[in-house]
């Protein structure tokens, strides 16, 4: 059965030697209350080989009189993780909608797609749960709403009025919604709205863990409260693992419920030390959103990933890169000691005094100042230039209207038909159709009924489209803010960013009509049985190499959780989810996860990608090695840097503008000798090279044989 998306990378410990600052977990500094550790050594020591009470009932009873209602309402559960995992098990299925926000705690839609219920994600509203949306949400249908509040990892809290909106209208459409407040003994009880309510007798249930405030990650317990019924539910779900809450997380629970004062404590020394860090952010310049919990989400001066990462190799400080998140250019900060603020604070001015450029690293536009030597090329014509720019545009906007498509189905075609499928009229098509024909690429017919027809140049054109989708529709924002990225006054994902969702679909366009034909006419000649696909987005790759084949097995890795998302929809739809297996993560972080029975490996126009993130092309060729211990074959696609020293002839297609924008966005790109030393420096052989359809793009297979 194909898995769903996890959040393996996101939790998994960092193997790094001792002495690193653990500020990406958002674990409690000052750890559980005086005479927990005791009381959880004595219970090791006496009962460590009797099985704990399934039923966690003193836990129970003891919780029930903690939060004011009586124990059939109260659920434990392994953590906070578990308990919604098991909310979704006991109330939602197959046919079902979940609705959770974006840019969140990715349990919630790991927890849907194992229930094999359908996600339905609303986006927050200035880094803040959106009441309005959510409501809008579950008045189109749904069986659960998940409301991370505090919201992590923006840190922001519902009012009582967003409360108590979005229980108004489950209420209405009896949709249950499922309130995680993990971080809600940060705020204080000023923000019990949701859990009033229950107390209340209203339809709800109200998630809490002892990770955070009660300082026991270690031992995990976490507990849900709501209708009887709801937590009955709950019970029955957990019951094929009776023992899930083990004996030593009861105790430590029920001990740390003994210290009445600590929460309050811990709660006023974190908001204590809180504030300090965002002073400190304040003064360095540095901008963050205001949160009640024990963490804060701080905008990165540049690229997140390599932020994180450069805290971590130079200064032994975790950050949470909050890009698979989909916060890039942000990350989550835990507030600790006031030792661990001062330190973080000291690395990060030393960062923002000190800034390294990656790219400089790189080769083409984007290489060090006087790395390379461009030549002068014969002239574009300025009013070429311009018009060529108008024309791009122009390109751009018929094919998001669909007209090149019907272009290409006959020659002659109605300007009203093309107009009424485009869902406009002549009135707003023909300015454009007559810039595509002054340009060369149409010709078009008078009379009473107009015609549009392709040329020869247009039909070339068509096969091209994708690059101008890529750019004007991806990069139009990066390339009209050069100047600020020059000067350094704007940052690139912060102040400007791409168009993701254009670049994937200008992407994917360029290689349907450039790329398929030779990567089909490659992997005819390899026999594989199990591939992997790097960044395999909504796994078109995968259900193409597998369906049809019932031998074939298939493993997509993707970073981006709602790509990983739309990827099992993709694969349980095709019927393929007992051989397509989708995991959410980055592959150069699999510390502790291998997958010896993949064959084929496969990356297109992403090695780039890996080979920025760490800086060591060979490093990353030898990680994937050993992820993929019997992978026999290697096929990589991607964008090389052009050697313009050696060039002469007309500026190709596409290079100049990939170039451009990554040496702006501060990722390096390699010339294919790099490439080619990367796979030699990992043991592969390179068995056929072969030019990819755009300019200075290759495809390698190589072996390991």
């Amino acid at each position: 059965m194909s898995r769903p998306p996890t959040v393996h990378s996101l939790h998994r410990e960092h193997e790094r030697a001792d002495g690193m600052l653990r500020l990406h977990c958002n674990e409690n500094p000052y750890g559980p209350p005086p005479g927990v550790i005791a009381s959880v050594t004595k219970e090791l020591e006496g009962r460590c080989s009797t099985y704990p009470d399934s039923e966690a009932t003193a836990l129970r009873e003891r919780l029930a009189e903690h939060v004011g209602v009586s124990p059939e309402m109260v659920a434990v559960g392994n953590g906070a993780d578990e308990l919604v995992l098991l909310v979704t098990l006991a109330s939602a299925g197959p046919g079902d909608t979940v609705v959770v926000t974006e840019s969140t705690f990715p349990g919630y839609a790991t927890s849907a797609a194992v229930a094999g219920a359908t996600v339905r994600s609303v986006p927050l509203h200035r880094d803040r749960v959106s009441a309005t949306a959510l409501v809008e949400a579950v008045d189109a249908g749904a069986r659960l709403v998940f409301v991370c509040n505090p919201h992590n990892p923006t840190g922001t809290v519902l009012s009582p009025a967003a409360v108590e909106e979005i229980l108004t209208a489950c209420e209405r459409t009896g949709v249950v919604p499922v309130f995680d407040e993990a971080y809600m003994e940060f705020a204080g009880p000023g923000f019990d709205h949701a859990l009033d309510a229950v107390r209340a007798g209203r339809r709800l249930l109200v998630l809490r863990t002892f990770s955070k405030a009660w300082g026991l990650a270690a031992l995990r317990a976490g507990y849900a409260v709501g209708p009887a019924d709801l937590v009955a539910g709950i019970v029955d779900a957990r019951r094929a693992l009776p023992f899930s809450v083990n004996r030593l997380a009861q105790q430590a629970a029920l001990a740390a419920l003994g210290s009445p004062d600590h929460i309050p404590e811990v709660r006023e020394r974190t908001t204590r030390e809180r504030e300090r860090l965002c002073r400190a952010l304040t003064a360095l310049g540095v901008t963050h959103v205001p949160s009640v919990t024990n963490f804060v989400m701080v905008k990165t001066p540049g690229n997140s990933t390599r932020f994180a990462s450069r805290l971590a190799d130079e200064h032994g400080i975790l950050v949470r890169d909050l890009t698979p998140f989909g916060y890039p250019g942000h990350v989550r900060v835990t507030v600790g000691t006031a030792e661990d603020t001062d330190r973080f604070c000291e690395a990060l001015g030393k960062l923002l005094t000190s800034p390294r450029s990656h790219a400089s690293s790189g080769h083409g536009l984007g290489a060090a100042r006087d790395a390379l030597p461009v030549p002068t090329l014969d002239p574009v014509a300025p009013e070429d230039l311009f018009n060529g720019y108008v024309g791009a545009h122009a390109v751009f906007a018929l094919t998001r209207l669909g007209v090149w498509d019907r272009l290409a189905e006959r020659p002659g075609h109605p300007v009203d038909e093309l107009a009424a499928r485009a869902g406009t009229d002549a009135t707003g098509l023909m300015p454009l159709l007559r810039v595509v024909a002054l340009l060369g690429y149409v010709e078009l017919a008078n009379g009473p009924t107009p015609t549009a027809t392709l040329t020869g140049a247009g039909r070339e054109l068509v096969r091209m489209r994708g690059f101008f989708t890529w750019g004007v529709g991806g990069y139009h924002e990066v390339l009209r803010g050069l100047p600020g990225l020059a000067r350094g006054t704007s940052v690139f994902e912060q102040d400007v960013d791409r168009d993701g969702g254009m670049v994937a679909v200008g992407s994917g366009e360029v290689g349907r009509e450039l790329m398929l034909p030779l990567e089909q006419e490659v992997l005819a000649s390899v026999d594989f049985r199990a591939v992997a696909d790097l960044g395999c987005g909504d796994a078109t790759r995968l259900l193409r190499l597998c369906d049809g084949h019932p031998h074939r097995r298939g493993t997509g890795i993707e970073i981006n959780q709602g790509a990983c998302v739309q990827a099992n929809k993709r694969v349980a739809d095709a019927g393929l989810a007992d051989r397509i297996e989708i995991v959410h993560g980055d592959v150069l972080a699999f510390s502790d996860r291998t997958f010896p029975e993949v064959d084929l490996v496969t990356s297109f126009l992403m090695m780039h990608d890996l080979f920025d993130a760490t800086g060591d092309p060979v490093g990353v060729m030898r990680t994937l090695r050993r992820v993929f211990p019997e992978a026999r074959r290697f096929l990589i696609g991607d964008t090389v840097a052009q050697e313009w020293e050696e060039r002469r002839e007309q500026l190709p297609m596409f290079s100049v503008g990939f170039e451009l924008v990554h040496a702006f966005m501060d990722t390096p790109i390699m010339n294919r000798r790099t490439y080619e030393n990367a796979f030699a420096g990992a043991g592969m052989r390179v068995e056929r090279r072969e030019p990819l359809g755009a300019p200075s793009t290759w495809l390698w297979l190589l072996t390991t044989e």
